[in-house]
């Protein structure tokens, strides 16, 4: 059986432009041109980095570290630094010769001016994820060029913590955060510069000449905003365009289009059903673990993603150095059925739907509407578990709908997940502390085991340690099944074949088939250009 997949006017008028739209090649020369489905409400660069994304920086700014290829911290406005055995202490030492594009010079003062900022809490509006940097006891400036950090605890990752990007204090010292314009048209020491923003448009940056590293490849970087897939996809078809993500069901539109190169890039991006674990009748393991049994992963794969991705059997691929592989298990709803009838339901007047104590097994499964591949997803999970006696309505709510409360109470499509150190999105994804906490642990997940292997991974500084406390954490997730993981995505992307300088690398959660401006795979798009 074939899952009848959502598809939209946008995709079919999208076979239509590959049949008539051929490359024009009318991009300006020295310019990359960039499609994105989302436009950002404004260009705050801590807005999404801190605790648990760590994306690349919008291009105007810079951290102390940035992440490689190998998703590594290496330096950036730090040229290096020292770690104390304990991993309490941090020791910057920053450039020579940096400067704000402004013209002003960058010192040590901006990086404990944005670090202060950060750690005091007054800013949660402007920086939600500030909470990642209240384990900051101190910021001291040593001289000018060399600043040295006092950490309350030896956090293993908090390393990742300082690719957060360093504002100018010469700027925003004494303004109100929630009413400057700063985060409009701001001023960075990246290897790009802000120069204008038409919303609804377009957003230009261009080459910073008093950039510290490598001179931006391309002169202007240009952020085109068109909310249709299809009219990306013409636009990229004609040369108008360089760059689109895509949803991966377009792939055979474009397969073998003249001049268009297709990126299948692996994300650490998992889809899971989160199964609030005390709502009836989820807060019985057995429910949840017949649930993940009966859901055709392998064919939502294949169907809503078109193949590109991986089956989740829990929150890391399979390519990750903390990978457990005995956490997998087949598709089997005759073991599902069994786990139901365990837990005490049954079909007892043959409407084929269980009951249990009078209560029939339905249930309203909650997607973002805005998510094209959350509503196939909730469609393919009512097909299945149908099957095995549940009945599920799949309900569309925008997200000024869901809140966390609501995450928490209802059975809904989630997608979480982080590239990088494995202590990131996971300790406050399961640990018992974070339940209530905004929309972390969104299963309302509380296990003491659990709680004690987060702890005790996330300051155990041998590597070989830690592997094992996560691949027992592993399995842990995956007796209990807090969430019922079903796939990792892979993010798909059409690009002129003429560029030269892209490197895929494991992508965070992000903006779905959308593409946003930070991480994903022009996270060194300064190192971009075409031939």
């Amino acid at each position: 059986m074939t899952y009848r997949v959502h598809l939209t006017w946008a995709a079919l008028v999208a076979c239509l432009f590959m049949l008539i739209a051929l490359p024009q090649g009318n991009a300006e020369e020295g310019t990359l041109n960039i499609a994105l489905g989302s436009e950002p409400d404004d260009l705050n660069p801590l807005y999404n980095t801190g605790t648990s994304d760590f994306y690349d920086l919008i291009k105007i700014f810079s951290g102390l570290l940035k992440s490689d290829e190998r998703l590594e911290m290496v330096p950036d406005l730090a040229e290096s630094w020292e770690i104390s055995p304990d991993g309490k202490t941090y020791t910057f030492h920053l450039r020579d010769g940096v400067k704000w594009q402004d013209g002003e010079d960058f010192s040590a003062e901006d990086v404990k001016f944005t670090y202060d900022l950060l750690r005091s809490g007054r800013w949660t509006s402007i920086f939600p994820t500030s909470a990642g940097y209240v384990d900051i006891d101190d910021v001291s400036v040593i001289d000018p060029k060399a600043v040295r950090f006092t950490i309350k605890e030896g956090i293993v990752p908090f390393q990742e913590r300082f690719s957060a990007a360093i504002l100018p204090k010469h700027i925003l010292d004494g303004q109100d955060l929630s009413r400057t314009d700063f985060w409009q048209k701001p001023v960075g020491t990246g290897p790009y510069r802000f120069k204008h923003w038409k919303r609804g448009e377009e957003l230009v940056l261009t080459s910073n000449p008093e950039y510290y590293g490598n001179t931006a490849k391309a002169e202007v970087l240009r952020y085109v905003f068109v909310p249709e897939e299809a009219a990306r996809i013409g636009l990229l078809q004609r040369g108008d365009v360089d760059a689109d993500k895509i949803d991966p069901r377009s792939m055979n539109i474009l397969e073998g289009a003249r001049g268009i190169k297709i990126y299948s890039m692996p994300s650490a991006n998992w889809y899971a059903l989160n199964l609030p674990n005390k709502m009836w009748p989820f807060e019985d393991k057995r429910v949840r673990k017949a649930i993940a049994y009966a859901i055709n992963k392998k064919q939502i794969l294949d169907t809503v993603f078109n193949g590109q991705g991986e089956i989740a059997y829990g929150p890391f691929r399979s390519e990750d150095w903390v990978y457990n592989p005995d956490i997998a298990f087949p598709y089997d709803p005759e073991k599902a059925r069994q786990l139901l009838t365990e837990a005490g339901f049954k079909d007892s007047d043959g409407d084929g739907v269980l009951e249990k104590d009078g209560r029939e097994f339905r249930f309203e499964l909650i997607y973002g509407s805005t998510n094209p591949e959350r509503k196939d997803i909730a469609i393919a999970v009512k097909s299945d578990l149908e099957k095995v006696g549940i009945d599920v309505e799949p309900v569309g709510k925008s997200w000024d709908e869901i809140s966390p409360e609501l995450f928490r109470s209802a059975p809904m499509v989630a997608a979480f997940g982080s590239p990088f150190d494995p202590d990131d999105n996971n300790y406050q994804l399961w640990s018992t502390r974070f339940i209530g906490q905004g929309w972390w642990n969104p299963a309302s997940y509380s296990n003491p085991k659990v709680d004690s292997i987060l702890e005790a991974a996330r300051i155990e500084f041998d590597k070989d340690l830690r592997k094992q406390y996560y691949r027992d954490l592993q399995m842990i997730l995956a007796e209990d099944q807090p969430l019922a993981f079903i796939v990792f995505c892979n993010y798909v992307y059409a690009i002129n074949d003429k560029i030269t300088g892209i490197a895929p690398r494991n992508a965070p959660h992000g903006q779905g088939t959308r593409g946003g401006i930070n991480g994903e795979i022009w996270w060194n798009v300064e190192n971009w250009q075409k031939e």
